[in-house]
């Protein structure tokens, strides 16, 4: 073979170290990701929930090391990236000079080898604050003992900020984690491969296919699609110390669309620059966990002054049509929903492409809602575009694709009995 194919797997690796976000702490196993009922708690620090004894053993030979420093800490548990830094030290620790590799098409991969951009960080003074910071804690949490000397600590940081991932269920991330054989992958904007996780286990496969079989070559994105040219080269900048070159941010093909506004007129400007406030505001609601309904209500409103100034391909009024979305379905407001997903179907074929996870989550999201309302053959039709989709980007076997596929079984069966002329009507925003 000579060339990496559309949809091939060409990389699968298991964390080096990995948490799960202390939000979602109850809902999935700490282990494995999964999503599950009735999870078992640690016996001893009473932090940490797994699925079952085989999990909770599996989790053992690392969390037994953390879980006296957990205990120990009582209610001033740690965060996240705290207990994260933590297990990579106590690993780094464990193993020494035999630590863990992967062998990545000939290329071996160790902790040691990763880049941390270490004198780059030296010279952020926010990244020394947080270093500095983060140190004066993990002193607290695990002990002056078990530190390594800063410049050692510093080496650590930046492998951890540069070469982590954030493990993502349905594209929404539920904590994250440190992948040594994914760190070969550099960025583009306009990648040939992506990211998918199957529980904790990182899979990367070919959105495009490329007439060539090196993966030096072979690219993801490190950062959103829905960003403008300047908010990527920022992140990228803050986050990984480099700009990006490709031809997406040579020629900013979509910047012009993205901003797109009903006119040029300052008050259309001024007007659109306060959508841009209010959007914050109801993303730092998201944040807040408040009330649905009150996020819902605050999209409302938002979404009728972004009609009067926005053009349907802008992309503040894209995120602001996905958060009203997401927040219908906790809601299981149906109806506004699938006017929704009406409104967002286009823009995100337009960002997205034909092959991309994020397209084909919203129209799995929008086959169902319809399937659920009887619009059969609809659902069907959105269901199956969905079903190719992950068929390239999550695989055959994934969990996804599998409930995906049953969806799809039931909504072709209610097709035969339900009326296809079935009118699919849309309440007004």
């Amino acid at each position: 073979m000579t060339e990496f194919e559309l949809g091939e797997l060409i990389l699968s690796s298991t964390p080096f170290a990995h948490v799960l976000s202390n939000e979602f702490r109850g809902q999935y196993c700490d282990y494995c990701f999964i999503k599950k009922d009735n999870l078992k708690r640690c016996s001893q620090c009473s932090f940490l929930y797994f699925c079952d004894k085989n999990c909770q053993v599996k989790a053992w030979e690392m969390h037994k090391t953390e879980c006296k420093f957990i205990k120990k800490a009582g209610d001033k548990k740690p965060t996240p990236s705290l207990r994260l830094i933590a297990l990579i030290i106590f690993k780094i620790k464990k193993y020494g000079t035999n630590e863990p590799s992967e062998d990545v098409y000939g290329r071996k991969v160790s902790f040691a080898s990763l880049m941390s951009h270490a004198e780059e960080i030296k010279q952020d003074l926010k990244r020394c604050q947080i270093i500095m910071a983060m140190l004066i804690t993990l002193k607290e949490y695990i002990g002056s003992d078990n530190l390594p000397p800063p410049a050692e600590f510093t080496e650590i940081f930046g492998k951890m900020c540069v070469n982590s991932f954030s493990i993502c269920h349905e594209m929404s991330p539920i904590g994250s984690g440190l992948y040594l054989g994914a760190s070969v992958f550099d960025h583009s904007c306009d990648p040939e491969a992506v990211a998918i996780f199957d529980g904790t286990t990182l899979n990367v496969r070919m959105m495009k296919k490329v007439p060539h079989r090196d993966i030096q070559k072979v690219f993801i994105s490190y950062v959103g699609e829905l960003l403008l040219k300047e908010e990527k080269q920022r992140q990228l900048k803050e986050q990984y110390y480099f700009s990006c070159k490709c031809s997406y941010c040579i020629f900013s093909q979509n910047d012009d669309l993205m901003t797109k506004l009903f006119d040029d007129s300052v008050e259309v400007k001024e007007k659109a620059l306060k959508c841009e406030g209010d959007l914050e505001s109801i993303k730092q609601m998201l944040n807040d966990q408040k009330d649905p309904e009150l996020i819902n209500d605050a999209c409302s409103r938002l979404l009728e002054e972004e009609n009067e100034v926005l053009g349907d391909t802008n992309i503040y009024k894209i995120r602001t049509l996905e958060i009203a979305f997401d927040t219908c379905i906790k809601l299981q407001a149906w109806d506004k929903a699938i006017t929704l997903a009406s409104c967002l179907e286009e823009p995100l074929r337009l960002y997205f492409g034909t092959h991309h996870p994020s397209l084909g989550i919203f129209l799995f999201k929008y086959g169902k809602i319809l399937h659920f309302k009887e619009f059969s053959n609809v659902a069907v039709t959105k269901l199956s575009e969905a079903e190719n989709v992950f068929k390239i980007t999550h695989g055959e076997h994934h969990p996804l694709t599998k409930e995906l596929e049953s969806i799809l079984h039931d909504a072709k069966l209610s097709s035969v009995f339900i009326d296809s002329k079935k009118e699919l009507k849309c309440i007004k925003l």
